[in-house]
């Protein structure tokens, strides 16, 4: 029968079998699940194959260790010990008979995690890319004058009051107009709270000219939930440019690569805001002397067109008024000869008229002579009577019928 144990026995065994057996230290991959700093540092660690969690350990760092190893971390990868990061740590295996197996961790490798972080990185960026999504807010035109700005940050963060500082005491005296979404910047909460930021930006795009991320300032913090496919597919897909200050210069995050603009800090996130304005203003100013300028110059070189014009038209219309006098005087000898030539021919046809009365029979008739009609036609000569023939004679006044009794044929007069 095998012997009676109590539980406190079994795990004093197991613990003694445990040390006997892992008796030195091992190198460990792992992600950390959770992280929890109450003096001491406890975290939960695990291995995944893709999404399906295959093993799972607890894990410490005592305080005296974990002030030299999260401060040699931040300094060497710009962030925290927190969930979802990969480590290679070197620990030992503990048992302890009221709190079970954990890991006793003793150093922490920050270049293993800062090659991880660049390798999930390359990972999220590669997905990005093969989606189209990587130079979408890039290819966004940013406004010319961009005045309605949507911020993504804690209300309480330095990066957010430098931010609001600079835009609106800026030396121009331009109003700006912000709005706040709020959003927890680090941490385990602070991509999902990002996003869902992102998401009311998008709601409100038709109120917005663009949109910045800040975050605080001050010493090196959390930049690990920056380098989120979920942030960046977000940034890519709003439909207004985004500007990244997160306020960092050590490496580019995922949210930096796929933004319209990246800024080092927040106060250049909000000089660039004002820069663009200010260009704007400059490129007005440009326009408006190019365009005075250029009205002057029009108008000068219109004065002088027009008074080219008016010597010309002067020159022109005092030589065709002189072409005109000329021909007018043409005209006029040409009238006056007319005029002669047709009192000359008034005078011929006056006499012409004259010889043509005194040729009138009429006027032939009163002067007494006459006309003689045989069978109605003029009587020129004797030869053309017979003895007999009835004649009509025709007199100044009246007419005398008579009969041929005998002719004499006598000389024409003259």
């Amino acid at each position: 029968m095998p012997e009676i144990l109590s539980l406190y026995e079994l795990n004093q065994l197991i613990k003694s079998v445990v040390e006997t057996a892992f008796d030195r230290t091992f190198l460990v991959k792992a992600e950390i699940a959770s992280c929890d700093v109450k003096n001491h540092c406890y975290m939960t660690l695990v291995d995944k194959d893709k999404d399906t969690i295959r093993a799972e350990i607890r894990a410490v760092i005592w305080a005296n260790k974990y002030k030299v190893i999260s401060r040699v971390f931040e300094e060497a990868t710009g962030t925290q010990l927190s969930k979802g990061i990969r480590v290679l740590l070197e620990a030992s295996v503990n048992f302890h008979e009221r709190y079970g197996l954990k890991l006793t961790i003793l150093n922490i490798d920050p270049s293993y995690t800062i090659g991880e972080m660049a390798i999930k990185r390359k990972e999220i960026l590669e997905r990005l890319t093969k989606e189209g999504l990587t130079d979408r807010n890039k290819e966004l035109e940013f406004p010319l004058v961009p005045q309605r700005i949507g911020i993504i940050s804690s209300a309480t963060a330095a990066g957010y009051e430098d931010l609001m500082n600079h835009l609106l005491n800026n030396p121009y005296g331009y109003k700006f107009t912000c709005r706040l979404y709020e959003a927890i910047m680090q941490g385990e909460r602070a991509a999902a709270s990002i996003v869902s930021a992102l998401g009311k930006c998008a709601g409100d795009v038709s109120y917005l000219d663009a949109v910045v991320i800040v975050r605080g300032g001050g010493g090196q913090t959390d930049l690990h939930c920056f380098d989120s496919y979920e942030i960046g597919r977000s940034i890519a897909l709003l439909p207004i440019p985004v500007i990244s200050g997160i306020g960092h210069q050590r490496d580019v995050t995922v949210a930096d690569e796929v933004s319209n603009m990246r800024a080092k800090t927040p106060t250049a996130a909000a000089d660039m805001i004002v820069t663009r304005v200010k260009d704007f203003e400059d490129r007005i100013d440009s326009l408006g002397n190019t365009l005075v300028h250029g009205v002057r110059k029009l108008a000068s070189d219109m004065q002088e067109s027009l008074s080219s014009l008016s010597r010309k038209l002067e020159v022109a219309t005092r030589n065709e008024l002189l072409n005109n006098i000329h021909q007018l005087n043409v005209f006029f000898r040409g009238l006056k000869y007319s005029l002669k030539f047709i009192q000359g021919e008034k005078q011929s046809l006056e006499a012409r008229e004259s010889n043509i009365k005194h040729l009138n029979p009429v006027n032939v008739l009163k002067r007494g002579y006459s006309i003689t009609f045989n069978n109605d036609k003029p009587v020129r000569s004797v030869s053309g009577i017979e003895t007999g023939d009835s004649l009509r004679t025709v007199l100044f006044e009246g007419e005398v019928l008579s009969k041929v009794e005998n002719k004499n044929k006598t000389r024409r007069l003259l």
